[in-house]
């Protein structure tokens, strides 16, 4: 019988000590153990009395932190696993108190009410513990949802404006005859624009089999505890790839296209808009081959408008149809949903006639630009 004791106390403390699974056995099925030996030996020990004190507050212990841990990792139902755990701690202590003489009923009670105690603050660190990570998982959720309307946004901006040139690439070698030399450049390009495209479809894939994947993780972590695993970054364009941009679409498209990026700003805007100024003019560089193929010059501008404030420009000087060559009707969307862009990060979008072509404006708060203090000139001396 005196084993009996051990081995409940033993198996307690070792299921209290385990965080993950060894093996077959999870932290449930363990906690599950310890709590079903604890309610045998209760049931069953009719032993000594005092060897029940003996082991007793390392059993005690172990089914505390056990009640705490199974409150807060239950999957569902957190309450069952949870009042098991704790009504097992609570008679506990009625191991020693029902079979000693001395005790009675008035000993028992209060042996019972002295215990609640501890189970109430298990009890209430399991249960605060259980809603932060709640928040954490539902944290973890948003970004994720957020990551994947990320993901459509990159498609659109991206992909699409790739399609659109190899589409009015084709279109135009349709109309127009080509030499072996312009055939051959014709290929290059389409080539490199279809690369380009495909790299950044399977980045886009992969980031999302990424985020599914910690998904999965999130949810067997819940039920040991362990850490989330890092996000893996992804791929940011910004001011300093428009040059890079622009050229493409000049070579593509034949038609001239000037770039004036502020060199103050590359690489010293915040992650957010940083890419949020290079979407607007991928979007606006689509626009221009999709609705304006009679324009002959576009300009892009990033500048500072003052010190507090980045302003992106893009104009043309083509009347936009609003539908592609071969009859195809433009998405209409990327405006809409980069507006809602710059209005979170609390700014503006703008787009409309300017003389006989079109412009898009956006424009972003920048901190304020702190002018270093002057150092007034010091006199010298004369010795």
């Amino acid at each position: 019988m005196a084993l009996l004791l051990a081995l409940a106390a033993v198996v307690a403390v070792l299921a209290a000590l385990v965080r993950a699974p060894l093996g077959r056995i999870t932290p449930a099925m363990a906690a599950g153990a310890a709590i079903a030996l604890s309610v045998i030996t209760d049931i069953g020990y009719t032993g000594k009395q005092g060897l029940t004190l003996l082991w007793m507050p390392f059993e005690f212990t172990a089914l505390l932190v056990l009640t705490g841990r199974v409150i807060r990792w239950a999957p569902r139902y957190a309450f069952l696993p949870g009042a098991a755990a704790a009504l097992t701690v609570l008679a506990l202590p009625l191991r020693f108190a029902l079979r000693n003489p001395e005790s009675g009923a008035k000993g028992s009670l209060t042996m019972i009410l002295v215990t609640l105690i501890p189970v109430g603050c298990a009890i209430a660190v399991g249960s605060y513990l259980r809603a932060v990570d709640e928040r954490r998982r539902q944290a973890v959720l948003k970004a994720r949802r957020e990551q994947r309307l990320h993901m459509a946004r990159v498609l659109h901006d991206f992909v699409a404006h790739e399609l659109t040139g190899m589409l009015l690439e084709v279109q135009a070698a349709q109309t127009t005859a080509y030499d072996p030399e312009q055939y051959r450049a014709l290929l290059g390009r389409l080539e490199e624009s279809s690369l380009r495209a495909l790299e950044q479809m399977d980045c886009t894939l992969h980031t999302l089999r990424d985020a599914e994947e910690g998904s999965r993780q999130e949810e067997r972590h819940a039920s040991d505890g362990t850490e989330e695993p890092a996000q893996v970054p992804t791929r940011v364009y910004g001011v300093a790839d428009l040059p890079d941009l622009t050229a493409r679409f000049a070579e593509s498209s034949a038609i001239p296209t000037e770039v004036d990026v502020a060199e103050d700003l590359v690489g010293t805007l915040r992650r957010d808009m940083d890419e949020t100024a290079y979407s607007m003019v991928l979007e606006a560089l689509t626009n221009v081959r999709r609705h304006a193929a009679e324009a002959t010059s576009v300009c892009v501008i990033v500048e500072r408008a003052d010190d507090t404030t980045l302003r992106v420009s893009v104009t043309d000087d083509g009347g936009h149809s609003g539908t592609l060559i071969g009859g195809r009707k433009g998405g209409g969307t990327g405006l809409v949903g980069l507006r809602e862009r710059f209005a979170v990060l609390g700014g503006a979008l703008e787009a409309g006639a300017a003389g006989n072509g079109w412009q898009v404006t956006g424009t972003l708060p920048l901190a304020p630009v702190v002018q270093p203090p002057s150092v007034p000139a010091v006199k010298p001396r004369r010795p």
